[in-house]
């Protein structure tokens, strides 16, 4: 092997060895643990979660509707900024009302009592939560041929686009947040992130059997700690 050959190969190996540590440094960066609290529909409270530990995250959303909690939970693996699910579930008073599972290049989804339907995937599939933290991680950038699920149905996705900036009151401060809007379908969905506090979801607008829900962050918790302290 000649000195030139060599020394191509090593200039290599450190030029890969570099990549990889930049994507752990980035999934270091972003919090191990976010906890919010949002004003929901009616008023309602919700709840939203994000822990991430040993390559392995969970979200879990909470709106606590009267007579009618929801929540909605995504688990599965980090590599360097890419969620990778691999569960989803929609429960609603305690009963399991929808869920998609993912592996092998199929998901497997449908609503509970019905028969459950089988697709290829060759890109992303995301709920709409856990979308949100996909976008955050990553600055606003899309997946590639990305669909969404609900448990219930695949939908298709159109371009994210920037909708412009807005302030918000949260935790009692004013915060610029970044606004955004994406295709599901023949229904949209807004999100908005606050670059401030590692881009967290800060309002998530979307449409689920006819019914539009609001969720409008009221305060956070970035790794155990009130941000900003009160």
């Amino acid at each position: 092997m000649t000195t030139t050959l060599q020394k191509i190969i090593a200039l290599s190996a450190i030029f890969m060895a570099l990549l990889l540590n930049l994507s752990a440094v980035q999934a270091a960066d972003f919090p191990q643990q976010v906890q919010l609290q949002y004003i929901g529909p009616y008023g309602v409270p919700a709840a939203m979660t994000f822990s991430q530990s040993n390559n392995r995250y969970r979200v879990t959303a909470d709106i606590n509707v009267p007579m009618y909690q929801m929540r909605f939970q995504s688990q599965g693996t980090v590599s360097g900024n890419t969620l990778n699910p691999a569960v989803y579930t929609d429960t609603r008073k305690g009963k399991l009302y929808a869920q998609a599972k993912f592996g092998g290049g199929k998901v497997v989804y449908g609503k509970t009592g019905e028969e459950m339907k089988t697709a290829e995937i060759n890109g992303a599939v995301f709920d709409l939560f856990t979308l949100a933290w996909q976008l955050a991680m990553n600055e606003g950038q899309l997946p590639n041929q990305l669909r969404i699920t609900n448990g219930k149905k695949l939908y298709t996705v159109g371009a994210l686009k920037r909708i412009g900036t807005t302030q918000m009151r949260i935790n009692g401060n004013d915060t610029e947040v970044n606004q955004y809007r994406v295709t599901r379908g023949n229904d949209v969905i807004d999100y908005a992130f606050s670059p401030q506090w590692a881009n967290i979801p800060a309002k998530i607008t979307y449409t689920d059997d006819g019914k539009t829900y609001t969720l409008k962050l009221k305060s956070v918790k970035l790794n155990g700690k009130a941000i900003p302290p009160k």
